[in-house]
């Protein structure tokens, strides 16, 4: 399939290895998979459908998720007359310090933007996409895309801003028919969890969290993911997610953030609550997304490799960093850490010609030796986590 917007050529790529590589081949790369087409259509409401094997998303004319519906659940996610992916135009002018402070009353001062020219670019097989654009002011545009593949639940939204405003956020909101009290965040190498209340003033402190490759909103069995690649402040009041795209601040810079932005964000709904899905992985995936090289075909056979290492064991620990030594260029070191807070044992896993294997701290400084397991090819080492540890192993690699 072509991509209407960038004339990229899509295929299914049917098992790549983390931090390794494997050939597909565009002319038939995807015949061996057996994927069932996405389809993009309209309803007799005039709303876009978006749908494959594992949700049904619903469109507006004016460019709202109206509509979130999980075939495997079969559950529908957004409440009725409700809407996500709903761009607000918040005033921003905080008490002090313009380009810093976000103030609570600013929280409830906003305009709902509406979309235009909503329209169907790609219908399938393996992407469907609609394209959105939404008039934030005389001034500013955004463009929308708004993806879904053959292969994922996941829904994708990309989207290109020329921002021109004075003192204003432009925040995105979703409506989730999901109840918690609390929300989880993540953190560098964490978590953390914020009320989705205001019933105490230390509660109310929390109206806007940081956070990185996700937001999550789940109840027992369920729950939806907000992952994004480049935004960091997020709010959940109830059941309704938001997070922060732009600001534009006048003090002490009154060009800040001015000018073109691309962004993307996600929503990932997903079966068990936070600690039994796999947000952290999918988070990863977003915003470490495949790399493309183009090679030609008597070549071809020499790009498939596996992964230096592989982790195995608890599905709760992360491997993070796979980087040269800082002090030895003939050391390799590799970062893990547990990312759902409980305890966790792994076994990290190489084919290099490691002869030893030493634990170290964040700086690479020698702790203690860690044992390695040699049998045949493959050299090892088995870790124990504790809740939310991070662990760094430096391996000397014979030359």
């Amino acid at each position: 399939q072509i991509r209407e917007r960038d004339n990229a050529a899509l295929v299914v790529a049917a098992t790549v290895p983390g931090c390794g590589m494997s050939v597909a081949d565009v002319t038939n790369g995807s015949a061996d998979i057996e994927a069932v087409p996405v389809t993009a259509f309209k309803d007799s409401k005039g709303n876009i459908v978006l749908e494959n094997i594992f949700v049904t998303a619903k469109i507006s004319p004016r460019g709202h998720l109206v509509s979130l519906w999980d075939r495997r659940e079969e559950r529908e996610l957004v409440p009725k007359g409700c809407a996500a992916n709903v761009f607000r135009l918040h005033d921003d002018v905080p008490l002090f310090w313009d380009a810093w402070d976000i103030e609570i009353y600013n929280q409830e001062k906003y305009t709902e933007l509406e979309g235009t020219n909503v329209r169907i670019v790609d219908e399938g097989p393996l992407l469907a996409s609609v394209f959105v654009e939404v008039a934030i002011s005389e001034n500013s545009v955004l463009r929308q895309w708004i993806s879904l593949s053959a292969t994922t639940p996941r829904l994708d939204f990309d989207c290109s801003v020329d921002w021109h405003e004075n003192r204003k956020c432009l925040k995105v909101a979703f409506a989730w028919d999901i109840h918690s009290d609390v929300a989880t965040y993540e953190t560098q190498f964490g978590i953390v969890q914020r009320p989705t209340h205001r019933n105490t003033t230390w509660d109310m402190a929390k109206f806007e969290v940081c956070g990185h490759k996700f937001a999550d909103l789940s109840e027992h069995g369920y729950g939806v993911a907000l992952l994004n690649d480049c935004k960091y402040g997020f709010s959940t009041l109830g059941n309704v997610m938001s997070m922060s795209l732009l600001r534009a601040p006048k003090a002490p810079d009154a060009n800040c953030d001015m000018g073109h932005h691309s962004f993307r964000y996600a929503i990932y709904p997903h079966k068990g609550a936070f600690g039994e899905a796999s947000v952290v992985r999918e988070a990863y995936q977003f915003n470490v997304p495949l790399v493309q090289l183009p090679v030609d075909a008597t070549s071809s056979a020499d790009f498939s490799i596996m992964p230096f290492f592989t982790l195995s064991g608890d599905s709760s620990v992360v491997l993070d960093t796979v980087k040269a030594a800082e002090d030895n260029s003939s050391q390799v070191v590799v970062r893990m850490y547990e990312a759902y807070g409980g305890h966790a044992r792994v076994k990290l896993s190489t084919k290099l010609r490691v002869t030893r294997a030493q634990l170290t701290n964040i700086l690479e400084e020698h702790v203690e030796d860690a044992k390695l397991v040699v049998l045949g090819s493959k050299r090892s080492v088995d870790l124990a986590f504790k809740p939310f540890e991070v662990k760094t192993v430096k391996f000397q690699v014979k030359a």
